[in-house]
């Protein structure tokens, strides 16, 4: 829900910068931004030509794999690094975004814990320095906590909280 409020707090301020947009315009970007938005709704809002409406699709959980892949073909380098960073992207989208020009594309690929391996791998060998650096530290994040991905975060989720006799 917090990612949720994060967006919004996005689109107020795009709002706010951008005063002028129609009505119409600020609707969709509320919309792609909902934490509940349908996959079908989605679809159709990722048909826009509004960059930030496509931001805000390819930011959000509920997008269909099938959206995802042909937002990373966007010709908007900040759909592709949101397309890069959300953990639902396949790993086709992944390994095609890897060799990306840009370098936000890149680097949120080398963030993303939920990316295979051999994309990760990938990255280590970057041009750029940032960009290998990241992904070194994730995949060997990824390799110290196997279960980091997928949601069980850190502390190892419900198994290490029933072994300590805690939950």
């Amino acid at each position: 829900m917090f990612s949720y409020f994060k967006k919004l707090i996005k689109v107020q301020r795009f709002q706010s910068n951008n005063s002028s947009l129609p009505y119409f315009t600020l609707a969709k970007l509320r919309l792609a931004a909902h934490p509940q938005a349908r996959s079908e709704a989605l679809s159709r809002l990722a048909k826009s030509k509004i960059e930030q409406v496509l931001v805000r699709v390819a930011e959000n959980a509920n997008t269909s794999q099938d959206v995802l892949c042909d937002l990373a073909l966007s010709n908007f380098a900040e759909v592709r690094a949101a397309v890069a960073d959300n953990q639902n992207t396949p790993p086709r989208a992944l390994f095609l975004l890897a060799m990306d020009t840009d370098l936000d594309v890149r680097y949120s690929i080398a963030e993303n814990h939920n990316a295979p391996p051999a994309v990760l791998q990938l990255l280590t060998q970057d041009e750029n320095p940032y960009v290998a650096c990241r992904a070194s530290s994730t995949l060997k994040r990824a390799t110290d906590y196997p279960n980091l991905a997928g949601g069980e975060r850190l502390w190892g989720g419900q198994e290490r909280f029933r072994r300590s006799g805690t939950g």
